[in-house]
């Protein structure tokens, strides 16, 4: 008889510390499971943060452009310039060929500058009409990619120059890429889609 209550106390101290070991586990499971929300979030947040430092250094890019180019002697009047990470697409009208050497020169001295695509025209052959134009085309374009959702348009840059329209960006695929040139091939008025863009 006496036997027994040890027995029966060892039962119970079986089972609370059964009860207390299963107690942790769960405990360590929802740690683990908090501390995997927290390294996602946080990972969200880096991701945030590394997109929204790129953009500022773009712009920055693009006003040390601009600066300089403005320094040069005005070649800002009559240039453009569009950077999207760290890829600086030139645009517009240089004065001559000196011009727009000078200015690809000036654009690639930049720090952040990876790549300079030069689509600079020699000679100013545009007017009011050709800018009403070409305003008109990009509106279309960026308006078509919007409302298309199987493009993902904020990944797409768009210039239109005397009816020439400039792709920079990144696609997610062929097919999209193939959708965004088909839409701005349909543009009445444009006569030329040059494709700058990434996969």
């Amino acid at each position: 008889m006496g036997s027994g209550r040890p027995r029966a106390h060892q039962g119970r101290r079986r089972g609370a510390q059964g009860k207390w070991k299963a107690g942790a586990a769960l405990a360590l499971l929802a740690l683990a499971g908090l501390s995997g929300c927290q390294s996602a979030d946080r990972g969200a947040a880096d991701r945030a943060a590394a997109q929204q430092a790129y953009k500022v250094s773009d712009s920055g890019v693009r006003a040390e452009i601009e600066r300089r180019w403005k320094e040069a002697g005005g070649i800002d009047d009559r240039l453009d310039v569009t950077v999207t990470g760290g890829r600086a697409l030139l645009t517009g009208n240089a004065r001559d060929p000196d011009q727009r050497v000078e200015a690809v020169r000036l654009a690639w001295q930049v720090e952040g500058v990876q790549e300079v695509i030069n689509e600079v025209q020699v000679g100013d052959s545009s007017g009011l009409s050709d800018t009403a134009t070409d305003l008109w085309i990009a509106t279309q374009l960026r308006s078509k990619l919007l409302f298309d959702s199987e493009i993902s348009s904020k990944n797409y840059t768009i210039e239109v120059v005397n009816q020439t329209v400039y792709l920079l960006g990144r696609a997610r695929s062929p097919q999209e890429l193939e959708r965004v040139q088909g839409y701005a091939r349909e543009i009445g008025r444009v006569r030329r889609v040059v494709n700058h863009v990434r996969m």
